[in-house]
């Protein structure tokens, strides 16, 4: 079963500017203030996972295939400088301003977990992950728009193909290892946010098991 959220918003919502966290009653979704409101949203899609088809490549279709290509053409060493200057300038203060400017009043922020380890030990946590959540997060806040944190690349990979940064199947529910790793990330990305009444909602696991995978 694929994990989608479906934004739709009939009216101009003015968000909260209290403090206090978005609730739910029911199957509403409610405003400190105790009225419902509508989310009308957008996804961040293809800046902290980047996707073959939205490069309009062939072949390199996973975020790390992608890297092996460009590793290939320019070396290590420039293809962190690359990847480096692609995460400062595909999302930018000035486009979450456009977003608000748009009328939406939130956004789904897709990330791989591979940001959020180092690049040495991949069991520890680290790397430059929270850098850009932090960065998104304050722009957000600033611009008043909600924020749900999406792990749409998990450790060993959730659905078993390209969009998950996995080997072609979801070792994820069957790695020990993966799921720790998996729960770790997350239990640090809450413990970071925890005050932050922006974030609204944590999407653990983008499309979990792809339909096509029969028991």
């Amino acid at each position: 079963m694929k994990n989608i959220l479906l934004f739709i918003c009939f009216a101009p919502v003015l968000l909260s500017q209290q403090s206090g966290f978005i609730k739910t009653h029911g199957q509403n979704i409610i405003t400190p203030e105790g009225k419902p409101i509508l989310l009308r949203g957008i996804n961040l899609g293809n800046w902290l996972v980047p996707e073959g088809y939205m490069f309009k490549f062939i072949h390199a279709n996973s975020p790390q295939r992608i890297n092996e290509t460009f590793t290939q053409l320019l070396g290590p060493e420039e293809t962190k400088k690359f990847w480096k200057q692609y995460r400062d300038n595909y999302i930018t203060k000035e486009d979450i301003a456009y977003i608000k400017k748009l009328g939406l009043n939130s956004v789904r922020v897709p990330f791989n977990y591979r940001l959020f380890v180092s690049e040495d030990q991949e069991t520890t946590i680290g790397g430059v992950g929270f850098e850009m959540l932090d960065r998104v997060i304050q722009w957000c806040k600033e611009e008043n728009l909600y924020v749900i944190l999406d792990m749409h690349c998990a450790p060993g990979g959730q659905t078993g193909d390209n969009i998950d940064d996995s080997f072609g199947y979801p070792f994820l529910f069957e790695s020990d290892e993966a799921q720790q790793l998996t729960i770790d990330i997350w239990k640090e990305i809450a413990k970071r946010y925890a005050n932050k009444t922006i974030v609204i909602g944590y999407d653990f696991l983008n499309e979990p098991i792809a339909t096509y995978f029969n028991k």
